[in-house]
């Protein structure tokens, strides 16, 4: 009787969420491909010769607003985002390369819809919900296949054509069997997706968690001023040898200072969790070195990395793509499933 009844909650959760898990599904797997995407429609970054970190500065005085990411291997430009969402990019001799208002193009609404379904805070804040929901979605089906006795048949799917009767069959055993074999990026994806949607409860829920840091030795600031980011990023560099700046706010704090973020050898995150502060042309006042954090905290920054494959080499970004294909696949056979065994009876 249990089992029924965890049956109709999938069913009747999967036919609400199937539209929106499509979607979603769709635009994630596209995203993990951002860059390609970009240089594909646009040819002028392409076979970009990676700036240095000097030539980086001298284009990030020019703004007073926004952030803007260091470049790298895979972003072989300066890329900059002003107050109003408008990214540019410029080569290494400052000359700019390109413009991308917001929803300039497919891919910035792409991004936009996969982060807040267009709807900026409000829908982060649905997207968390749905999110739970389709957590639940997975739980309540993995209950309702869970198999009495097990044997290679459970897992098997044979496949006919959509105009034989046969085929409602083919529809369940596919659904069954790709959310099964693939449960492990799909929960993944799932997990860190709704995490990313509730930021500060899951690193504070982790740090109670695990509230153990790791010694940290402190280095004494340097007194030197800094006017501009090329003078921030050099004293980076000499403060914290061992880590990478990756990421500049150009938007200054209510106090008037500048921060960096920094990337650590180790360090998952792809634009690094650790933080340089300086005074408004002034010394280094503040450094927050992400290792000193909680175990939990430190935990909670991988979820952003598992997510969009930016750890584990190929084989997880393989993983994740196949991922977000069946989370694309399950929805429809099993929409369709549904609608043919409505037609049947």
């Amino acid at each position: 009787m249990w089992r029924h009844g965890f049956g109709r909650v999938h069913k009747w959760l999967g036919l609400t969420l199937a539209l929106w898990m499509v979607l979603v599904a769709l635009t994630g797997t596209l995203l993990l491909y951002k860059t390609e995407l970009l240089q594909l429609q646009y040819p002028q970054l392409r076979n970009t010769i990676m700036p240095s970190i000097a030539e980086a500065a001298t284009v990030y005085d020019r703004f007073s607003a926004g952030y803007a990411f260091l470049p790298r291997a895979d972003k072989p430009w300066i890329e900059v985002v002003d107050g109003a969402g408008t990214i540019f990019y410029f080569n290494g001799a400052g000359k700019q390369l390109l413009t991308r208002p917001m929803f300039g193009d497919w891919v910035s609404w792409m991004v936009e819809f996969h982060h807040h379904l267009l709807l900026h805070e409000l829908g982060k804040d649905i997207m968390g919900v749905l999110g739970l929901l389709s957590l639940i979605l997975v739980i309540t089906g993995v209950v309702r296949w869970w198999p009495r006795h097990w044997s290679w048949r459970v897992l098997s799917v044979r496949f006919a054509k959509p105009s034989q009767r046969q085929f409602i069959a083919t529809l369940w055993q596919l659904h069954r069997s790709s959310g099964v074999i693939f449960i492990v990026p799909i929960t993944v994806l799932l997990i860190t997706g709704t995490a990313i949607m509730y930021p500060t409860a899951v690193s504070s829920g982790l740090a109670r968690l695990l509230p153990e840091a790791e010694a940290v030795q402190v280095t004494p600031f340097p007194q030197q001023d800094a006017a501009n980011w090329q003078q921030r990023l050099n004293i980076a560099q000499h403060y914290w040898p061992q880590q990478t700046p990756r990421l500049v706010y150009l938007t200054p704090t209510a106090e008037g200072q500048y921060r960096m973020r920094l990337q650590h050898a180790e360090e998952w995150h792809p634009n690094g969790r650790s933080y340089l502060v300086f005074a408004d042309h002034g010394p280094l006042v503040r450094a927050d070195d992400v290792r000193s954090k909680s175990f939990g905290f430190q935990l909670s920054q991988m979820v952003y990395p598992l997510h969009v494959a930016a750890v584990g080499g190929s084989f997880w970004l393989i993983a994740t793509l196949l991922g977000g294909l069946v989370l694309m696949l399950l929805p429809l056979t099993g929409v369709w499933f549904w609608w043919r065994r409505r037609l049947h009876r």
